[in-house]
């Protein structure tokens, strides 16, 4: 007679053994601008990435208003640096997920502490992208500087007009510059801790879980 088929639920530890099975699978995946953090660790990984394609510190303390393409070549850097450690943020909130009633208590105080300092970096980053973000995109005007009037054959008049833009406020702009050059070295150095401070914060998450989950802190990686 054929034998009768086992059916039941899977166990806590065969269940978590599966987790940690697909998070290693994940965590061997490279992180690149092509392939993007699947896990805790990758995007630890990627941080570090990111925060490594910062400008020098001497690069940055030679910033001068008197160099003004320099000055925004750098600007323009650390604002597309910026862009991808925020976006890369993003996916704590998925690498991290769990139906919220399974999630033991103490993993969901550490999640609430992780996404506190998520908050945090993200107000601190701003600061710096704030900045920037006048400096290269600063108001503009625009004004009409000539209006020209051709006459057709068959009589009629085409008006043509000529507008320039120019920056609203000249005075506002060199004060940003002035002000961005002398603050550089120290809005590099608040992006640097601010990456680090990231990463050590999920440092300590990972123990946590991995504490109240009895050694396991894998988590499961959403990889499709």
């Amino acid at each position: 007679s054929p034998c009768p088929i086992q059916r039941g639920k899977m166990s806590k530890k065969e269940n978590s053994n599966k987790r940690s099975r697909g998070s290693d699978d994940a965590d061997a995946i490279v992180v690149d601008d092509s392939n993007p953090p699947l896990s805790m660790p990758q995007i630890q990984t990627r941080i570090r990435q990111i925060l490594a394609r910062l400008p020098s510190k001497d690069e940055t303390a030679a910033l001068t208003v008197d160099d003004i393409p320099a000055m925004e070549s750098w600007c323009r850097t650390v604002r597309s640096i910026l862009r991808n450690y925020n976006l890369t943020l993003n996916f704590v909130a998925i690498a991290n997920y769990q139906w919220e009633p399974d999630r033991p208590g103490h993993t969901g105080q550490s999640l609430g502490a992780l996404r506190n300092q998520i908050s945090l970096s993200t107000a601190q980053t701003n600061i710096v992208s704030g900045h920037i973000g006048r400096v290269l995109t600063p108001t503009l005007e625009r004004q009409l500087m000539k209006k020209q009037t051709i006459q057709k054959e068959n009589g009629d008049k085409e008006e043509i007009y000529e507008y320039k833009n120019f920056v609203n406020d000249p005075e506002m702009l060199q004060l940003n510059r002035e002000q961005l050059c002398s603050e550089a070295i120290y809005k590099r150095q608040l992006l640097v801790s601010t990456m680090e401070q990231m990463c050590q914060c999920m440092d300590d998450y990972q123990k946590a879980e991995a504490g109240a989950a009895g050694g396991d802190g894998q988590r499961f990686s959403m990889a499709y």
